[in-house]
């Protein structure tokens, strides 16, 4: 195949516009390419793309062969190789050294050659060896530690920078590395402070810096900066696989200050870089942090406790630890064999057995077992018939299912899990009685997490022999249901109507409503209630029925009336709950507490674990409105850990996100995305949940990724904020997804696009606000006509921008004469102030009109808009609309009205403590000045209302 110098080029321009991190495939099909074409010069770029993009996938390896092409070509020194050329593969030398000194793989005489080439090429290009020189400094340090690499250290330090030195905000890092291995801590923080304080900048900094300083500053005592430098770098550093060994060294410090439910925490995030490091170096630093950790762990007595990693089942932290310490120990001795010495071990060991810190405050979201203990969840209920000491293998058939059947009423898991397992062992042996052994199947079924379709097939199967068809049905409607497989209401509703009673046609509609549209479901549930309310004497599982059927259409009504105490205690909770938080929006928090406490005692009773854990979440929902913000975060965050032990993600998920939006009503934002962004990370156990509980997971994670992405606008990380943002459309405009999502989402978006492309921030309000009216949303439409209108001025101009705002008016008019007509039909509007949003939108006219240079007719807009605005009780918008009027004047030309109206203003809204209006009138009267060529009356009007402050 013959390949044109074209081709190639098209593809290497191709390649340089993937994302560094995902270009390896096709850099490798770049350099196949190239070499078909048999052009040097084109093999010779092919390969500097393959051994950047080998670079930054973390495959750096792989480096060593493309290198070495682009060496000797290097070396002939061909006619087409330019300067930027050279710059470039003497800058790839170091990765050479360093970086594939991580890979044990790779021989030291490898890499001593390419030192040696590098001293040469170096010095023949009349280049500073100040890079050469770290570069063996590193490598002997490597091999004989810190201590025996003094004399390189110095003379890397003596030499000279150069333009192929590392920037000046990464050269910081070796240093901090040697000098805390010598254990000159002092010194490491004098390092590392130009690098914190911006005054070298790079996109690695300062999180690397602050990783390998850390454990000095804790051994100097300043445990406050620690505390707040962990939680910064640990962010920047936390989803970069290309930062595993700064990550380890925040692991280390918080193994060694005795954080460990913070340290499980980060481990858990980090178990895929623990199996799939970014280098075996990197991997080894991870394992021997975590082997430090866990050490504390399965020491303190807690060996059993879980580690949950996202996506994979969870692991005893005792079976973990073995794995890991492996990992490091194994790993070690690799480098050590290579490199002829036992440095690299020693320092492993000595991570491993490194002593104890001061104690790193976190804060009450990261307790301690020690200090905080675990919470004390039920697990067996007070019925005398289901405690565990019961010898179920003493129980007949007959009495086994009875049991069941009373657990169901009255218990909950873990005693339903106990009752299946200890059935499914006899369920082969035990034949006789099948109305037994078909109930037992279906209890098994129906109380399963992940129910073995084998034994809905028996259940339905045993129920047909006995000729009861409408509970065949009945157990695999609720087979297909667990399944996720859809059902045929018609046909299931026809079956069981044809030979069920009325307690199976009462049941079927319940079932069906589970997963039915939300119209559906209510009418199905009302039909079920209408049933059981012709039978005569309801069975307890009647009774059991018409509770959660009331809960579910009505759960302010009388849903308890009908079952007897210590009957379904799910049910139970939840309206308990329900009446504790109506009790604590009304100021009564002793009854709220009360109605929880009740709540717990239910719980307790039913040896609950998973209920017990809603009526704690609950609890720290109360303990923040009653003020007690920090008990009620150290609550949650116990609640959280409990939950995940329970794999209970939801419940978790729950406390946290609740925890971060605390923070950050409170001004903790680092604390609060910190753990946003961590919880992020959780995921419930796969499998087939109902509609409902989709729906539910798809809003809970919508609003932590609001949350995130607000907190990180909040501090200016705008790429970060947008692409959590766009996880946000993505999951709100998915299957899962409503409309009401997607017009939030989209609303979002949209507004952090805006500055950076008016015509994508544009199409995104329209798609918002076709979300928000076809989802009925009146009020958040509205929000969107006017958010829009600026974004459409940037894309389209002046006329489009002043047509949306027409647009927006008319509509607010038009909703405000419905409601006035039909204040029932107000809906979400029920509280919308149309004057104030009329007021708003003439303002934005004007503005946009000034904006556009149309002076005159934003003078003709803020006519009486500054009364109107008086007239709404908004003396600040008031005075902000006085404040554009006199720009408009001055625009007008007419500046004697126009700086003295302004000065005015500036006055009087400095007196009326609008702060902001004031500044805004007086700089924008000087800046007027001073563009006039008046400067002196500009200082002049400066300083009459900025005095020293200016």
């Amino acid at each position: 195949m013959t390949v044109t110098r074209a081709e190639v080029q098209q593809l290497l321009d191709q390649v340089t516009l993937t994302p560094r991190f995902e270009r390896t495939a096709a850099a490798e099909e770049l350099v196949r390419v190239a070499d078909a074409s048999a052009d040097d010069e084109m093999r010779f770029r092919a390969r500097l793309e393959l051994v950047e993009s080998f670079f930054y996938a973390t495959a750096k390896h792989r480096m060593f062969a493309p290198f070495a092409f682009l060496v000797q070509c290097y070396d002939a020194e061909p006619d087409w190789l330019t300067d930027h050329d050279r710059y470039r593969v003497l800058w790839l030398h170091k990765w050479m050294v360093v970086d594939l000194l991580d890979h044990p793989e790779i021989s030291l005489d490898q890499l001593e050659t390419v030192l040696d080439g590098m001293r040469d090429r170096y010095a023949a290009a009349g280049e500073g060896l100040a890079p050469v020189l770290s570069c063996a400094y590193v490598l002997h340090a490597h091999v004989h530690g810190a201590a025996a690499s003094q004399e390189q250290y110095l003379a890397w330090r003596r030499a000279p920078r150069t333009r192929l030195s590392d920037c000046e905000g990464c050269e910081p890092d070796q240093r901090i590395s040697h000098l805390a291995e010598l254990g000159r801590h002092e010194e490491v923080v004098d390092e590392l402070g130009p690098v914190v304080r911006g005054e070298v900048g790079c996109s690695e900094q300062p999180q690397r810096a602050v990783s390998m300083a850390l454990a000095s500053i804790v051994e100097l005592g300043d445990v406050e900066t620690a505390a707040a430098s962990h939680r910064s770098a640990y962010r920047a550093s936390r989803r970069n696989p290309g930062e595993t060994g700064a990550v380890a060294r925040h692991l280390e410090v918080l193994g060694r200050t005795g954080n460990v439910c913070r340290g499980l925490e980060v481990l858990a995030e980090q178990l895929d870089a623990l199996d799939r490091p970014s280098s075996p170096m990197t991997g080894m630093q991870l394992a021997a942090a975590a082997t430090r950790l866990l050490r504390t762990v399965v020491a303190s007595g807690d060996g059993d406790r879980l580690v949950h990693g996202r996506g994979r089942a969870p692991e005893r932290a005792v079976d973990l630890l073995a794995r890991v310490e492996t990992q490091a120990l194994t790993t070690a001795q690799r480098f050590d064999e290579r490199n002829g010495t036992t440095v690299v071990g020693d320092r492993v060991r000595a991570w491993i057995t490194a002593p104890d810190l001061p104690a790193l405050p976190l804060g009450t979201t990261h307790p301690d077992r020690a200090t905080t203990p675990q919470l004390d969840l039920p697990r067996v209920p007070s019925h005398p018939a289901l405690q565990e000491d019961v010898d179920l293998d003493a129980l007949d058939l007959t009495a086994l299912a009875d049991l069941a059947d009373l657990a169901q009423r009255v218990a909950h898991r873990p005693t339903w899990d106990r009752l299946a397992a200890h059935w499914v062992t006899r369920r082969e042996a035990d034949l006789p009685v099948v109305r037994a052994r078909a109930d037992l199947d279906a209890f098994c079924a129906w109380s399963s997490i992940d129910p073995e379709p084998a034994l809905t097939r028996s259940a339905a199967q045993l129920y047909r022999d006995l000729g009861d068809e409408a509970e065949a049905v009945l157990v695999e409607l609720l087979g297909d249901l667990r399944a996720g497989l859809p059902t045929d209401a018609p046909a299931v509703l026809a079956a069981v109507e044809a030979t069920g009673t009325g307690s199976q046609r009462a049941l079927a509609r319940s079932r069906l409503a589970v997963d039915a549209p939300d119209e559906l479901a209510t009418r199905l549930r009302t039909e079920a209630l209408d049933v059981l309310a012709t039978l005569g004497e309801l069975t307890p599982h009647d009774r059991g029925l018409v509770a959660r059927l009331r809960l579910a259409t009505a759960p302010d009504g009388p849903v308890l009336e009908t079952v007897a105490d210590g009957e379904e205690p799910e049910v139970r909770v939840q309206v308990l709950g329900g009446r504790s938080g109506a009790a604590a929006s009304s100021g009564d928090l002793p009854g709220a507490f009360a109605l929880l406490d009740e709540a717990a005692a239910v719980a307790r009773a039913a040896g609950a674990p998973a209920l017990a854990l809603h009526v704690e979440a609950a609890r720290a929902r109360a303990l923040v409105a009653s003020g007690e913000h920090e008990r009620a975060e150290a609550h949650a965050m116990s609640v959280a850990a409990a939950a995940l032990d329970e794999d209970l993600a939801d419940i978790a998920i729950d406390c946290r996100t609740f925890v971060a939006l605390v923070m950050a009503q409170r001004g903790r934002e680092l604390e609060a995305i910190e753990l946003a962004e961590s919880t992020l990370g959780i995921t419930p156990r796969a499998g087939v949940v109902p509609r409902r509980q989709r729906a539910y997971r798809t809003e809970q994670r919508l609003s932590l990724l609001d949350l995130a992405s607000r907190l990180s606008s909040a501090m200016d990380e705008p790429d970060r904020a947008e692409a959590l943002a766009r996880e946000a459309v993505e999951l709100a405009t998915g299957t899962d997804g409503t409309a009401a999502h997607a017009c939030h989402a989209l609303h979002r978006l949209a507004g952090l696009r805006e500055s950076a492309d008016a015509v994508e921030a544009t199409r995104l309000y329209a798609e918002a606000l076709a979300a928000a009216l076809g989802s009925g949303q009146d009020a958040a439409a509205l929000v969107v006509r006017r958010d829009r209108i600026w974004a459409r001025f940037d894309a389209d101009g002046l006329d489009a921008a002043l047509a949306d705002l027409e647009d927006a008016r008319s509509a607010n008019e038009s909703a405000h004469a419905r409601v006035l007509a039909d204040p029932s039909s107000a809906g979400d509007l029920a509280t919308w102030d149309f004057p104030w949003e009329d007021a708003t939108l003439r303002t934005l006219s004007a503005q946009l009109l000034e904006h556009a240079g149309e002076h005159q007719r934003a003078l003709d807009a803020l006519d009486d808009l500054p009364a109107t605005w008086a007239a709404l009780g908004d003396g600040a918008r008031a005075l902000d609309a006085e404040s554009l009027r006199g720009v408009a004047l001055l625009e007008l030309g007419r500046d004697v009205d126009g700086l003295a109206l302004l000065d005015d203003v500036a006055l009087r809204a400095r007196a009326a403590g609008a702060t902001q209006v004031s500044n805004h009138a007086a700089s924008a009267a000087a800046m007027w000045l001073d563009q006039a060529g008046r400067p002196e009356e500009a200082q002049a009007f400066w300083e009459r209302h900025f005095g020293d402050d200016g």
